[in-house]
């Protein structure tokens, strides 16, 4: 069969609020794997369509652990490795360790409910080395958390001398738990995506987080252990007053007035309880940061060699040091 893949872009993204320019890992993985199958595939070839027996622009659903590493020649991967916000190190791509989320029972979030499937380590492993014989310099890890435990230490421990070699970065997304901060950064991680949500516990508790209030304890420990948190907030839950609100946007803008965030955005909430409409003007509030002196006193600080001071310069044209240009999820 014929298959065009035509990957938009929302394809590798979790909520259609905003769309963003990233490698669509899991659509270019189940591409791999029609090819594998005998499937004459094309990828973002517009003109084949004519031909086409079949288009895909979203993942379908193959089982998971099924799923070859992407061919990223076929899938152009060097295409999105220096358009997209998450990466200071070009060039950049995505990978998937797992499919879903550990947690997932959030009640906003399109992980809930699905089954956690995680790669075995070294496959993982083979797939980052893979990448840096390509060229690569930073790849940011899309599953919707992080394998922790036992499989984190080992893949820390395995990666932390194959990063010894020569210098290649990491991210992820990440919830807040007391985890090996310091050796996820000897592993090579920089940028640590934490769901931060809201301010208020009332709020965490409706949403099914399953996380308090204080567990921004850990997002200040991955910040000094030498990693770069990126928070996530959203406004907009219908039942949330003002001044809960504003509780929330303060607690942004201190984390970031104070370092322990490094960058920062904020989503609208949508879900079938519905929305409150007047707290979105809260969204565009979070830039506000860059009243503060001490938010850049913390940027100007965090600069130590070249690629710092290109990101901070980029930043700064994309919006307020990469808040308002992030093409994080």
């Amino acid at each position: 069969m014929k298959i065009l893949y035509l990957p938009h872009k929302y394809s590798q993204q979790r909520q259609r609020e905003k769309p963003a320019h990233i490698y669509p890992v899991l659509l270019a993985m189940e591409a791999t794997y029609m090819r594998d199958q005998g499937h004459q595939v094309y990828w973002d070839e517009l003109e084949k369509i004519k031909i086409a027996q079949k288009v895909i622009r979203d993942p379908q659903g193959i089982p998971f652990l099924n799923l070859p590493k992407p061919d990223r020649n076929l899938t152009k991967a060097i295409e999105y490795a220096y358009t997209n916000g998450n990466f200071k190190h070009h060039p950049g791509t995505y990978i998937q360790a797992a499919n879903g989320c550990w947690h997932g029972k959030c009640s906003f979030c399109v992980e809930n409910g699905k089954p956690y499937e995680v790669r075995p380590v070294d496959d993982v492993i083979d797939e980052l080395c893979e990448l840096r014989r390509m060229g690569f310099q930073e790849v940011f890890d899309d599953s919707g958390t992080f394998p922790t435990g036992k499989w984190l230490t080992n893949f820390c421990e395995k990666h932390k001398w194959i990063k010894s070699q020569k210098p290649f970065y990491l991210g992820c997304n990440m919830r807040m738990v007391d985890v090996d901060y310091r050796l996820m950064k000897a592993a090579g991680f920089r940028m640590l995506l934490f769901g931060l949500e809201s301010a208020n516990q009332e709020t965490l508790d409706r949403i099914g987080k399953g996380t308090q209030t204080e567990d921004i304890f850990y997002i200040i420990k991955a910040a000094k252990a030498g990693l770069e948190p990126h928070i996530c907030v959203i406004f907009g839950y219908p039942w949330e007053t003002e001044g809960e609100a504003v509780r929330t946007l303060k607690l942004v803008h201190w984390l970031l007035r104070k370092g322990y965030a490094k960058t920062a955005q904020a989503s609208f909430y949508m879900a079938k309880d519905g929305c409150n409409l007047e707290h979105k003007k809260y969204i565009n509030k979070i830039y506000n940061v860059w009243h503060y002196p001490n938010f850049w006193f913390n940027k100007i600080k965090d600069i130590k060699n070249t690629a710092d001071l290109k990101y901070f310069w980029r930043s700064i044209k994309e919006g307020v040091y990469g808040i308002k240009g992030c093409d994080t999820k």
